[in-house]
């Protein structure tokens, strides 16, 4: 028996986005949606009755989370590429599954973001470098991902392909994030940073800024 295909989207706001609007990773997905010219409905998790809603939905209540066409998609990674699968790359590069050098570059822009996004959690609790060796590791690993992605850098791009993929949006919310935050010093690295200036400008992105 043939299984009938799941309805694509069609139009505006069938993208319910559970997240807030300073996660890095929750904008991920916010600016593929633009760039694939569908709508998204933002659910700010800030809100008591966002946090319900997000908690009723998933057990790790970990943002982003998103309903798309009546089915529940829980990681930006997953959330984006469904969005591509089901709708075409649009304007974005695609990232086909063996594309090796494109997922080593997210995979480092991730390492960065989530040993920054820990020390923030830590620093709230009043757990610095000065404490915690954990911490100064994290911050250890920032930096080298950072200079790894500064010296692979060619022409402004990331990868070979030299267009807005993937990895570019994750290299701008995760820079954006890291400005925003003072988390890191983006300025000690020239060419993501003329990178970042140069894609934050873009409607996606320019219209999905944290503050």
């Amino acid at each position: 028996m043939t299984r009938p295909r799941r309805a694509l989207l069609s139009s505006p706001a069938m993208i319910r986005l559970f997240g807030t609007t300073t996660s890095p990773y929750v904008r991920r997905v916010r600016v593929v949606a633009h760039e694939l010219g569908l709508g998204c409905e933002l659910i700010d998790t800030t809100t008591e009755a966002g946090q319900a809603a997000l908690r009723e939905r998933t057990p790790i209540a970990k943002v982003p989370a998103a309903e798309i066409a009546g089915e529940l998609v829980f990681d930006s990674h997953v959330i984006s590429e469904l969005l591509v699968a089901r709708h075409g790359a649009g304007k974005l590069a695609p990232l086909p599954i063996d594309d090796v050098e494109a997922r080593n570059v997210i995979s480092v822009i991730d390492g960065a973001l989530d040993a920054l996004i820990n020390c923030l959690y830590l620093a709230r609790d009043g757990v610095g470098r000065a404490e915690s060796a954990y911490v100064v590791k994290q911050h250890e690993r920032a930096a080298a991902s950072l200079a790894w992605l500064e010296a692979r850098i060619a022409d402004g791009w990331l990868t070979a392909r030299h267009e807005l993929g993937l990895p570019e949006v994750a290299l701008v919310t995760t820079l954006g994030w890291m400005r925003f935050r003072a988390m890191a010093p983006i300025e000690d690295y020239p060419k993501l940073l003329a990178r970042f200036e140069e894609l934050d400008a873009r409607e996606s992105f320019a219209s999905t800024r944290p503050g």
